[in-house]
């Protein structure tokens, strides 16, 4: 099965073309385009049919990454995953932004790790996954980066970020969620909470 994964919600674009039946990635690239995935996204996708010799339509599932992240950024992937899976009739599945940028790092940990996407004004969007389990232990939330530093503290959580960034197609499988409506799919914004949540 080819599948076609896409995230824009950080600085980083992000494609991978992979094959979840021989786990092979096929096709990937990655570029910092300071937030101008619009005028990147379709010509990288484009170049990865090209080397491949396929098309679009050739694709059995989409994946993109929903955010929380850039709000242009999150735009630009969500119209482009949506409009081929409308126009291709191909299932559309989503993951977190914050998973999907972590997703290397999810695989036998051994120690706590917290995923964060940098936002404006000295804040950021995070997401913590407990050692051995993975069992999640913050869902993707928006804080300032003292409360961030509260909870890195708090788990003793190693930190996963614009510096080093990692990916896992099969992760990024895993955690995929069918979308059940295309029309009706938005990117997860997360802006505002008020509080965390220990779980």
């Amino acid at each position: 099965m080819k599948i076609l994964m896409i995230d824009t919600a950080t600085e980083n674009l992000y494609v991978r073309f992979f094959d979840d039946v021989d786990g092979k990635v096929f096709f990937s690239k990655e570029m910092m385009t300071h937030n101008n995935h619009s005028e990147n996204l379709l010509t990288v996708i484009e170049e990865g049919l090209k080397l491949n010799n396929i098309k679009l339509k050739d694709f059995n599932k989409i994946i993109v990454g929903e955010g929380p992240g850039s709000y242009t950024g999150l735009r630009v992937a969500m119209v482009v995953a949506k409009m081929a899976s409308y126009t291709l009739n191909i299932p559309l599945y989503t993951v977190s932004s914050l998973t999907y940028v972590g997703s290397g790092y999810l695989n036998n940990l051994n120690e706590n790790i917290l995923i964060s996407i940098k936002a404006k004004k000295g804040h950021s969007y995070i997401k913590v996954y407990e050692k051995e389990t993975n069992r999640v232990l913050v869902e993707d939330i928006f804080l300032t980066d003292e409360e961030k530093e509260k909870i890195i503290s708090q788990y003793s959580a190693y930190v996963v970020n614009e510096s080093n960034y990692k990916l896992n197609e099969e992760i990024i499988n895993r955690y995929a969620v069918l979308v059940d409506n295309v029309h009706e799919l938005t990117p997860n914004y997360l802006r505002k909470a008020n509080s965390w949540i220990i779980i």
